[in-house]
């Protein structure tokens, strides 16, 4: 493959450090920005943001070992006034992310490329939510107390992995490249004391990476160029994809959760009922024998 093919696919690659106690991701979104961003007409510095959390999505999902999903949700408070109540990204286990955001565009800050990610939504929370294909979701919360989503995503891991993370994340319109590095779990209080120091160090080389180097780089020759003291160890890309699970069985289910009485008031009411994915446009609709089926 070359270097311009692998820049223009959608990829996750992990990385680790043959003499280090830390391990990272590299992240890079083409084809499934472009898909994100079609469903929905969003002003470019929002677009950007919506991205970056499409990133973040994949590097977070990469950290976890478990099969199973990872979302990330930015929700304001109920008396936001800021333009962004909600943005929701999610990646699966076999790679495929999605995104979307509820906004109101006159609200939303003006004359800026970047938006703060405590103005545009008062009182906002982040909510990481890991789903296994088994066993039961675990949910982290922790409150919006910086400006950059990369700053947040640090905080929740020293909050609840009481581990040190950095993220680095750079997002256009149609283009979105994300680098994250985790310190390993030690016991050892020499190792501990070693890693201190490596940290500075892979902080401080991370401190040298350039916007136009995550933009106009692959993988490989960033992670080497960045590293080439640290004997990274690159390992095997993972295709990344724009994916839905939505389906009609779970709009199905989403009827079935209305109960009888209700669904009976829809009967009543409709000839056709249709529920709309707001992250794929796709269109379910169920007809009044589809819901008396939905009673039996």
């Amino acid at each position: 493959m070359s270097v311009t093919d692998q820049m223009n696919n959608d990829l996750a690659q992990r990385f680790s450090f043959d003499e280090l106690d830390a391990r990272g991701c590299y992240v890079s979104l083409n084809e499934s920005i472009v898909d994100i961003q079609a469903t929905h007409h969003y002003p470019e510095p929002l677009a950007k943001l919506l991205n970056e959390f499409a990133v973040s999505a994949v590097l977070m999902r990469d950290s976890v070992k478990l099969n199973g999903s990872l979302t990330i949700q930015y929700r304001a408070g109920t008396n936001s006034q800021g333009g962004v109540s909600m943005i929701i990204a999610d990646c699966s286990h076999e790679y495929g992310v999605r995104a979307i955001c509820e906004f109101d565009a006159e609200a939303l800050p003006a004359n800026t490329d970047t938006l703060d990610l405590r103005t545009i939504g008062a009182e906002a929370t982040l909510t990481i939510t890991i789903s296994p294909l088994e066993g039961r979701r675990y949910q982290g919360i922790v409150a919006i107390d910086s400006s950059s989503l990369t700053e947040c995503l640090q905080d929740y891991f020293l909050r609840s992995e009481q581990l040190p993370s950095r993220f680095e994340i750079v997002a256009d319109v149609d283009h979105a490249v994300g680098i994250s590095i985790h310190a390993m779990p030690e016991q050892d209080s020499e190792i501990v004391a070693t890693l201190k120091d490596d940290w500075k160090r892979l902080n401080f080389l991370l401190d040298t990476l350039t916007e136009r180097e995550m933009h106009e780089l692959d993988a490989h020759t960033l992670l080497t160029r960045l590293f080439h003291e640290e004997q990274c160890r690159i390992f095997e890309e993972k295709a990344v994809k724009f994916s839905c699970d939505c389906s009609r069985e779970r709009s199905e289910n989403a009827l079935k959760s209305l109960g009888t009485e209700e669904i009976n008031a829809l009967i009543a009411e409709q000839e056709v009922v249709t529920i709309d994915c707001h992250f794929c446009f796709q269109r379910y609709e169920f007809d009044q024998q589809d819901l008396e089926g939905l009673l039996g």
